[in-house]
């Protein structure tokens, strides 16, 4: 698992195993994150040192922001973010949880569900998950049912996803006034950004135009924006936690550029951010 503080730029790497070498090895997605605990190894990537997990807990528990990053199918990417949550919030439990996974119209929804009043299968349907999302909720499930054991708010961060395709059709000027009020603040001239996105974003790949690369980049920032607000807004007022995880993916929040970033701008700060990786991927770094 990477970690960069910000200002630091410390980065970190962070393998993740299962809980313990003489159980059975986990079958399914959501067996594998609830069975992820500490992790096989911790690498400082800019020295290839080892640390030690408490130090990590003490690097990152200094902050208010923690973002980890995931890929949205591995599951042991949503292990380390499990493991992470049950840590922190040991630790102090005055916490909070933003998911990308569920966009900001549905905010009523995930409160029901974190005073018990909503179930699983009506969780899903009034937050659209399956059509709106449709990653495997079982690898989601252990993080939103300790979410709600412990009355830890989940936060839609998500901006709906009308809007972003509308974008990605039309660009911002296809917008009505009405969608361009509910938009945040844009910042659309953030250099380390665009050269993120164009990194992750395969223009020829995709076969699309250089209008359409534009489009689209519109609506990531949208996505980015739109999620930074929500993050610092999440501090704002006398329920305010001390604490917030973001689970987003991974281009979302790499090297503090996307998320990260917007949100410290508004006062999010200050921040760390953790990707998980395997073995494989710390030894090719």
């Amino acid at each position: 698992m990477r970690l960069t503080i910000r200002g630091v730029l410390l980065l970190l790497g962070f393998s993740y195993g299962c809980a313990s070498a003489t159980a059975p090895p986990p079958k399914t997605p959501e067996s594998i994150v609830r069975a992820s605990n500490e992790p096989e190894r911790l690498v400082e990537a800019a020295s290839g040192e080892t640390i030690a997990i408490g130090e990590f807990y003490s690097r990152i528990g200094s902050n208010p922001v923690v973002y980890i990053g995931e890929r949205h199918d591995r599951a042991t990417d949503h292990g380390a973010q499990y493991a992470i949550l049950r840590a922190l919030h040991a630790e102090n439990p005055s916490l909070a949880i933003g998911m990308e996974m569920f966009q900001v119209p549905f905010q009523p929804a995930l409160d029901d569900w974190t005073r018990g009043e909503l179930d699983e299968a009506n969780l899903r349907l009034r937050t659209e998950y399956d059509r709106r999302w449709g990653f495997d909720f079982s690898m989601y499930r252990p993080i939103l049912e300790y979410a709600r054991a412990r009355g830890i708010r989940v936060v839609a961060l998500n901006a709906p996803r009308e809007l972003t395709r509308k974008v990605a059709s039309e660009g911002l000027a296809g917008l009505s006034e009405q969608e361009r009020a509910s938009l945040t603040e844009l910042d659309l001239a953030d250099e380390d950004h665009r050269a993120l996105f164009e990194r992750s974003f395969d223009s020829e790949a995709h076969e699309v135009p250089p209008d359409a690369v534009e489009r689209y980049y519109q609506a990531q920032v949208i996505w980015d924006e739109t999620m930074a607000s929500k993050v610092a807004e999440t501090f704002t007022g006398p329920d305010a936690p001390a604490r917030m995880i973001v689970l987003a993916g991974v281009v979302h929040v790499e090297g503090g550029i996307g998320i990260p970033k917007r949100a410290a701008k508004r006062g999010a700060q200050p921040y760390v951010v953790v990707i998980p990786s395997t073995e494989e991927e710390l030894e090719q770094e």
